[in-house]
C-alpha cells in the first residue's frame, strides 16, 4: 500500500479541519498541568536575626584583634549549626512548635550569612510556616549566645541584635503554575496534532 505524503498545505488543512480537537486537547492538557502545578506549589517563609562576636579592643592590638576575629567568622558559622546548638534550640522552643519540628529539621532549615570583612553573623531559619520560621531564628541566636563561650574558649563577647518580627518575614513561592500551565498546553496541542493525522490517515487507508 503507497503511503501518502502531505504537502505543507495539506498539513495546514488538516489541523484547520481538527481545530476543535486539538483546542480541547490543549485545554485538557494545560487544565491538568495547572492542577498538577497549583498541589505541588509551596511558600517558604524566612526570618533573620544576626549577632556579633567580638573581643574588648585597645589600640595596641586592635588591628590584630579585628583580624583574628574575622578569620574565626567561619568557625562561629558552623558552631551555630552544630548538634549541640541545633539540640538546645529545639529544646527551648515552645512545645507547639516542638511538636512539628526535630533538631534534624532545625539544623536543616537554618544558614548563616555573613558579609565580607564583618563580624556581623546573621542567622536565617526558613520553613513552610512563618511562626515557626521567627522561634527558629530567634531561639538560635539566644542559644548560641549562650552555648558558643563553652564550645570555644577565649570566644569573646557574643552581641545579639534585635528579635526577628513578622514584619521582618520574607516569603517565596515554590513551582511556577504559569509555566506548568503553558507545558501542558503545548503538550495537548501536539497530542491534538498527533490524534489528527492519525484519524486522517486512518481515513485515507480506508
Amino acid at each position: 500500500m503507497e503511503t501518502k505524503k502531505y504537502s505543507l498545505n495539506d498539513l495546514i488543512k488538516i489541523i484547520w479541519k481538527n481545530i476543535i480537537v486539538i483546542i480541547v486537547f490543549a485545554v485538557i492538557g494545560g487544565s491538568g498541568f495547572f492542577i498538577l502545578a497549583k498541589h505541588k506549589q509551596f511558600t517558604t517563609y524566612t526570618a533573620e536575626r544576626s549577632m556579633m562576636i567580638s573581643h574588648s579592643l585597645d589600640s595596641k592590638r586592635a588591628h590584630s584583634q579585628v583580624s583574628a576575629d574575622l578569620a574565626m567568622i567561619p568557625t562561629y558559622e558552623d558552631l551555630i549549626k552544630s548538634r549541640q546548638v541545633t539540640e538546645s534550640t529545639w529544646k527551648a522552643l515552645p512545645k507547639s512548635i516542638r511538636k512539628e519540628t526535630s533538631p534534624k529539621s532545625i539544623s536543616d532549615n537554618i544558614d548563616t550569612n555573613n558579609r565580607p570583612e564583618s563580624l556581623v553573623i546573621t542567622v536565617k531559619a526558613t520553613t513552610k510556616d512563618a511562626n515557626q520560621s521567627l522561634a527558629i531564628a530567634n531561639t538560635t541566636v539566644e542559644v548560641a549566645k549562650k552555648e558558643l563561650p563553652k564550645m570555644q574558649k577565649g570566644l569573646g563577647t557574643v552581641h545579639v541584635y534585635t528579635k526577628a518580627n513578622r514584619k521582618s518575614v520574607t516569603s517565596q513561592t515554590h513551582g511556577s503554575v504559569k509555566k506548568y500551565t503553558l507545558v501542558g498546553v503545548a503538550l495537548g496541542i501536539v497530542a491534538g496534532m498527533l490524534v489528527s493525522f492519525t484519524i486522517t490517515t486512518l481515513r485515507h487507508m480506508n
